[in-house]
């Protein structure tokens, strides 16, 4: 059994299905890297920076600091923290950092890993509540070396703390200064998808990874690659004769009911630049929009 982003709201479900077993971290894993309370001060061993995090209630912090929710994912739970805000064992506060949101892409066997790409990652506001929903990526990243190789040893440490196997990625934020971390996702990550081939290569190697803790020795051509999530700007209905474009996946079938703010489908584009590759997601999200409105 694979699993992706949905496990992690409730990880024991790995647990409760052990007749069937499941490909990747298992549920103690995925406990440890989503409990802020172990795995920021794990970095603090390893002097690995992470924006200001704080798990009391204080509302001395605001305007420059986010609520975020532990079981969360996507964006979604993530906000700025106001003074009407409580907060729960779920939730802590952390500091606001301006910079570059990216993320590493990466195979691991509980010791060492192997980076497939850098990805930048976008965001969208969808409303009050979801200012900062996960929207798409591009497996390109214009930062330093430096500063990618630090992002890389950073991978490397916290594959090595918590035991990670297979598929994983890590959010970083970067300012001028420095590159910090901000969460670990160790399941098979969204950002998988730009680096697939189409005959399904790279989850026989997550498998492979983590069954046999092997890992992919060969240099690959690079591929530039973007995802994007289309949201529904309005409650739409999914008509019965819709065709839909071959880049497009995770597609809903005819006559459901889409409300608004909820992600519609995935749509992929790939091209020689970046600027190329954003316009036609741009182009092909609004396509779909179109199409349905």
């Amino acid at each position: 059994m694979l699993y992706g982003t949905a496990i992690e709201a409730c990880p024991s479900i790995l647990d409760e299905l052990s007749s069937v077993p499941a490909v990747g971290n298992s549920s103690e894993i995925l406990e440890s890297c989503n409990n802020p309370q172990l795995f920021f001060p794990t970095l603090d061993q390893h002097s690995i920076p992470y924006p200001e995090t704080c798990f009391e209630l204080d509302h001395s912090k605001q305007g420059d600091w986010l609520i975020k929710n532990r079981s969360s994912n996507g964006g979604i739970g993530v906000r700025l923290f106001e003074n009407k805000n409580e907060l729960s064992p779920d939730h802590y506060l952390q500091k606001k950092i301006s910079g570059i949101n990216f993320s590493v892409t990466f195979l691991a066997n509980e010791k060492d890993i192997f980076v497939l790409g850098f990805n930048t990652l976008w965001n969208e506001n969808l409303g009050e509540e979801i200012p900062y929903a996960y929207a798409g990526a591009i497996n390109q990243v214009n930062l330093s070396n430096d500063f990618l190789e630090l992002a890389k040893q950073y991978a490397e440490i916290i594959t090595q703390e918590f035991g990670l196997l297979g598929l994983n990625s890590i959010d970083f934020i970067c300012d001028e200064d420095s590159v910090y971390v901000l969460e670990v996702n160790p399941r098979i990550p969204a950002t998988y998808e730009l680096y697939e081939t189409k005959y399904g290569d790279l989850l026989r190697e997550h498998i492979e990874a983590c069954r046999h803790k092997v890992l992919p020795t060969d240099k690959r051509p690079f591929l530039l690659r973007a995802h994007a999530i289309v949201y529904a700007p309005s409650e739409i209905t999914i008509p019965e004769n819709i065709s839909w474009p071959l880049w497009t996946a995770d597609r809903p079938p005819a006559g459901e009911v889409i409300s608004q703010y909820d992600p519609i489908c995935s749509v992929f584009s790939g091209g020689k630049n970046s600027a190329q590759v954003r316009d036609m997601i741009k182009t092909r999200k609004q396509s779909i929009i179109n199409k349905l409105l």
